[in-house]
């Protein structure tokens, strides 16, 4: 189930995960999953 969400999570926002500084790409990549998290909360 897991790689399914990080499945759905790249294919959506893949070309916006571009940062260099690994703190930087993982708060993005924590921002990015809490909006994907929302958006499946909100179609339920």
């Amino acid at each position: 189930m897991a790689e399914t969400a990080f499945s759905a999570i790249k294919r959506r926002f893949d070309p916006a995960v571009h940062l260099c500084a690994w703190y930087r790409e993982f708060r993005e990549l924590v921002l990015t999953t809490a909006v994907y998290n929302l958006e499946q909360a909100l179609k339920q």
